[in-house]
């Protein structure tokens, strides 16, 4: 019935044209990113742009492209961004990927607030809301040293730009799929007065998301699925965000974002253990706040320089419930998480003759308390801090070179009754470059070495008896080299066309790892491994024709690269990376259809992987697979000045074959499934 519902629907809203609607149809309602200073776009898909950040490569997407939802998530919208593997893990969370990179070494930032520092060093994407979001910056590498510590695997920025549109907008979504999933979101800000010279605007917005359920892909095991839905893979989930700013035209601010969300999940059990871990989330509450103050650049006796100063709040509360049986009705264990991090942050720019210098200091406090019920509550707390210097300069018309130096230094004053870490220091660097050769072509390339501290759960969470707690962890050191080119030009018929190619070689020592112990059966974290990754990330895409309502596009993405683990307690023994595939990509084809609308068919392909079975310890073989998406949207200009000006509706079929994708052994990603979404700007 539903089915047939949204047949009738989209047959009405795509190839009907409304009363409200006139004119010429306008198919890319993204905006062009004038804020992001310091990267060079180069468009190949209508959607991303790619660049260089002092040498190092970078990716930006607007959250309004993506089509799997009105309101997406982190999560959801990562898995359109070139060269990041996203991947869900035994807990139900979200973990990411650059570069063969741990999750724990790819930062986020909220705003400027990195909310990647906390009691696990990573917040599940699948949890972080980026509802009314202008941008995601996605830097492989270390792009910047004063991102503040830990940021060895590359950064992650969500971006609120209460100026990206300016006057009095509203923005509504509307989703659903053929499993009854509904997704909901309204959105609204305007510049509401001039003040001291500049101008305040002010966004907020809600979203709304339900679901009973994922659909069971083919082949994929699940003893107790009903209605085609995996076992435990229900969610509902709300968030909202609202953003004040003040800014004139010399670049002075002052801004402050709240973000906060709630969601209630649960975790689907891996499917290839005989005890697979049996959780639910009854809540995993997360409130942000980022507040931002800039004096702009201004005279001083040395040249020009500015000021900008931050302050985050990052506070989340979770409780896990572990059930005896599959049917999920007797909790056997209970684990109650309250965190609250505060970071602070200054950087200082200032000029010297051709160059610029930036210096920054980032100081985090993180609190946690832990509850494994019956037992009481335990208190933990880690300080950190990271002071860094870089300098930035043209060397002639074409080249600039950049470097930086980085103080990285931690300590954890409070370890809920358990042995003391000694404090660690850790200093890093990093070099890079860019030459534009042309108008059209730039080559870049970068070198770096950092260090990540072990987060507190690594060193002190037994995880509901399935850890074993190691407070000796060192720190994990990451050296790493990219080199790359980009291109960008008209061929022949071509008016657009580019590609960037970029190679990259990483070495990570004393790299954190889960090992299995017996007697009882428990894991625990160890520094043992060298990981090497060397490989080569593809993006490129070309336009035909200049009408962007008939244009026919043509672009894709390729990650391939070889990792090798090896176990430097046992004679550097060497094995496979685990739910890591060396190999993956994606290509798109646009095409104008009749009555406006346009289609695009999307071909996604995972190469092989491995994993460990962890009642086992044997290594498990997930073969290669290739899914194809297909979707059709029509965009409507929306007659009048008013708060619209657009109306937007797409249908997509994802994984149309229903081919079973893994994560990792035993979870699979969704099946075939057909969405719905609607939204109006």
């Amino acid at each position: 019935m539903l089915l047939q519902a949204l047949a009738r629907c989209v047959a009405r809203i795509l190839f009907l044209v409304p009363s409200v609607v006139l004119g010429q149809v306008t198919t890319d309602t993204s905006k062009t990113d004038t804020t992001a200073r310091r990267l060079r776009p180069v468009t190949v898909t209508g959607t991303r742009a790619v660049g260089t950040v002092g040498g190092t490569s970078a990716v930006v997407l607007s959250p309004a492209e993506v089509r799997s939802s009105p309101a997406p998530v982190l999560d959801q919208a990562l898995r359109e961004v070139p060269f990041v593997h996203v991947r869900l893990n035994s807990r139900g969370e979200t973990e990411l990927s650059i570069r063969g990179s741990d999750a724990r070494q790819a930062a986020v930032l909220l705003d400027g607030v990195p909310i990647t520092i906390g009691w696990d060093h990573r917040t599940d994407p699948s949890v972080i809301p980026i509802t009314g979001s202008d941008r995601l910056v996605v830097v492989r590498g270390v792009g910047s040293l004063l991102n503040g510590p830990n940021t060895s695997g590359g950064t992650i920025e969500v971006v609120h730009d209460p100026l990206a549109q300016p006057g009095a907008r509203l923005n509504a979504g509307l989703g659903v799929d053929v499993n009854g999933a509904v997704v909901g979101t309204l959105s609204a800000g305007r510049q509401v007065a001039d003040v001291a010279g500049g101008a305040l605007s002010i966004r907020g917005g809600l979203a709304y998301r339900q679901r009973d359920g994922v659909t069971l892909p083919d082949g994929a095991l699940d003893p107790t699925s009903v209605n085609g839905l995996r076992t435990n893979t229900d969610l509902r989930e709300n968030d909202g965000f609202a953003s004040i700013r003040w800014s004139n035209m010399m670049g002075r601010s002052i801004g402050l974002t709240v973000s906060a969300m709630n969601a209630e999940k649960g975790v689907p059990p891996e499917e290839h253990l005989s005890a697979p871990r049996l959780w639910r989330y009854p809540y995993n509450r997360r409130t942000v706040a980022a507040f931002s103050a800039s004096t702009g650049t201004m005279a001083t006796p040395f040249g020009f320089g500015s000021l900008e100063v931050g302050a985050g709040y990052n506070a989340g509360r979770l409780k896990i419930e572990s059930y005896s049986a599959r049917d999920y009705q007797t909790i056997s264990a209970e684990e109650l998480g309250d965190e609250h991090t505060m970071t602070g942050r200054a950087l200082v720019r200032h000029s010297a003759g051709p160059a610029t210098i930036r210096a920054g200091l980032t100081l985090a406090d993180v609190q946690y308390e832990e509850t494994l019920s019956p037992a009481a509550p335990v208190d933990y707390r880690q300080k950190m801090r990271s002071l860094g210097m870089e300098a930035e300069s043209p060397v002639g018309s074409r080249t600039t070179l950049a470097a930086g130096f980085v103080m990285d230094r931690t300590a954890t004053p409070e370890t809920g009754g358990r042995q003391a870490q000694e404090p660690f220091g850790s200093n890093g660097w990093r070099a890079g470059v860019t030459h534009d050769l042309s108008n059209a072509w730039r080559l870049h390339a970068s070198a770096s070495e950092r260090s990540r501290f072990p987060a507190l759960r690594e060193l002190y969470s037994g995880a509901l008896n399935r850890f074993t707690p190691n407070p000796d962890l060192k720190p994990e050191r990451s050296l790493g080299f990219e080199g790359g080119v980009t291109m960008q030009r008209s061929l022949g018929p071509i008016p657009q066309a580019g590609f960037t190619v970029t190679g990259f070689r990483n070495r990570l020592e004393d790299a954190v790892v889960r090992i299995t112990l017996s007697n009882p059966t428990r894991f625990m974290r160890v520094n043992r491994d060298r990981i090497e990754s060397t490989g080569v990330e593809l993006l490129a895409g070309v336009v035909f024709g200049g009408d962007a309502e008939r244009a026919v596009t043509l672009n894709g993405d390729a990650t391939l690269q070889s990792i090798s683990i090896f176990d430097q307690t046992a004679n550097d023994a060497e094995r496979h990376p685990e739910n890591n595939p060396e190999a993956r990509g994606r290509v798109e084809l646009g095409l104008p259809l009749a009555w406006r609308v346009r289609g695009a068919a999307t071909v996604r392909h995972t190469g092989t992987q491995y994993c460990l079975n962890g009642e086992t310890g044997n290594e498990m073989k997930l073969n290669a697979a290739t899914t194809a998406d297909l979707s059709v949207e029509r965009a409507f200009p929306v007659r009048g000045n008013g708060l619209f000006g657009w109306l937007r509706t797409v249908l997509s079929m994802d994984n149309v074959a229903n081919t079973a994708v893994y994560d990792q052994c035993g979870l699979p990603q969704p099946g075939r499934t057909l969405r719905l979404m609607m939204s109006i700007g």
